[in-house]
């Protein structure tokens, strides 16, 4: 698939990439409310050299970097759990607690998760004074002082926010994990559907050379040029000069069967492209089983469909001048457009044209199908008075 086939599956099937981004957002902001808040607290602990010189110095710089894994051991932990009675193990604390040295610093960051504030506050200055206590023990040189002081210079306080769950983090990430989920379904929805959309959908179902089935679909840009990219016009204008001398019996057919209601429609346009071009023009509403003769020059137009038997198909390729389907965007599988091909194949028919053209809505689709239609003239049985057309549509 190429870049353009992405945007057009994103934009054919907008609803599920919302309805799938809508979603994420829902469960992100349902994780914000359900998930209970956590407050962290943090003390901070320096660590200072009893050495004279640059060497007490280097002392601290040398060991300042293994002191928060000393923060979060067993030496540490241990006691804070029985000076403030906590119900947890060791490593249930050590999962709450968090200790790093600052890049180029004799500092010691001490840092508590707690389901309540204040409880985070206390454990964290618990913490970092046994760590203070701990690590003058293990520097201490047998019964001598030890080289490092280390100092609680900035105890924890009861923070005033949760640091989760984080509505700034969690929305924003629910945003684009559901943008993306959805442009994923949209695009594999867009690979799964066999329906056809476009002239170019036809022609690959329909298969073999372009040069064998001539197919009338909107232009890709109908704002320069509006009546050039209709199919109606573009089909009225392949019979117009069919029909100069002779009369052209068309039967105008949908690939869906029981979809009698679309042929009608297309039939109806065309009948009204051709009228106001003063082409003498007749709608019928089924296919007669003997069309009317004449010399008179004209088409007759009759609605087809796709569930007739193979012999009746015969008898319209031998009574009729041609076939044209008509394909409504998003309507027509394309198995139905693959079967009509290899009835209408098996009768020796070859389409005049497959016109395709939007897609209705339900509503409309329904009013059309039962409005009443004009009663056709008496002198002419089965035909259809023309519609009226604006002038310049010449």
């Amino acid at each position: 698939m190429e870049l353009r086939d992405y945007l057009l599956a994103l934009r054919r099937y907008w609803p599920t990439w919302v309805g799938v981004t809508v979603a994420a957002l829902v469960v992100a902001v349902g994780v914000v409310l359900i998930s209970p808040p956590s407050y962290q607290a943090t003390a901070r602990v320096f660590v200072a050299s009893l050495g004279e010189g640059t060497s007490g110095s280097q002392f601290v710089n040398q060991r300042v970097a293994s002191y928060p894994d000393v923060a979060r051991s067993s030496a540490v932990l241990g006691p804070v759990i029985e000076d403030l009675d906590l119900a947890e193990s060791v490593a249930a604390l050590r999962s709450r607690v968090s200790a790093s040295n600052p890049a180029d610093t004799s500092q010691i960051d001490i840092a508590v998760t707690a389901a309540d504030a204040g409880r985070a506050a206390e454990v964290a200055n618990a913490v970092a004074e046994q760590f203070g206590t701990v690590v003058e023990q293990l520097e201490r040189p047998g019964t001598g002082e030890p080289p490092v002081e280390l100092t609680v210079t900035d105890p924890a306080t009861a923070p005033s926010a949760p640091v989760s769950p984080d509505p700034g983090l969690l929305l924003p990430l629910g945003l684009l994990v559901g943008l993306a989920l959805g442009a994923a379904a949209a695009i594999v929805r867009s690979r799964r559907d066999t329906r056809l959309y476009t002239g170019a959908d036809v022609r690959s179902a329909w298969g073999g050379t372009d040069e064998e089935l001539t197919v009338h679909a909107p232009a890709a840009d109908r704002r320069r040029n509006p009546l050039a990219g209709r199919p109606v016009t573009l089909l009225a204008r392949q019979l117009e000069p069919l029909a100069e001398d002779r009369t052209l019996r068309i039967v105008v057919l949908s690939p869906s069967a029981g979809d009698e209601a679309a042929a009608r429609r297309l039939a109806d346009e065309v009948s009204a492209e051709l009228s106001g071009w003063d082409v003498p023009v007749e709608v019928a509403a089924t296919v007669p089983e003997a069309p009317a003769t004449g010399d008179r020059a004209g088409v007759q137009l009759a609605v087809g469909t796709a569930g007739a038997a193979l012999r009746r198909w015969r008898a319209i390729g031998r009574e009729h001048d041609g076939v044209v389907l008509t394909v409504e965007s998003g309507r027509v599988d394309r198995a139905e457009l693959q079967e009509i091909r290899s009835v209408l194949g098996a009768a020796g028919i070859q389409p005049l044209a497959v016109v395709v053209t939007p897609r209705r809505k339900a509503a409309r689709t329904t009013a059309a199908a039962t409005a009443p239609r004009p009663a056709p003239a008496p002198s002419q049985p089965g035909a259809r008075p023309a519609a009226p057309v604006p002038a310049g549509r010449r």
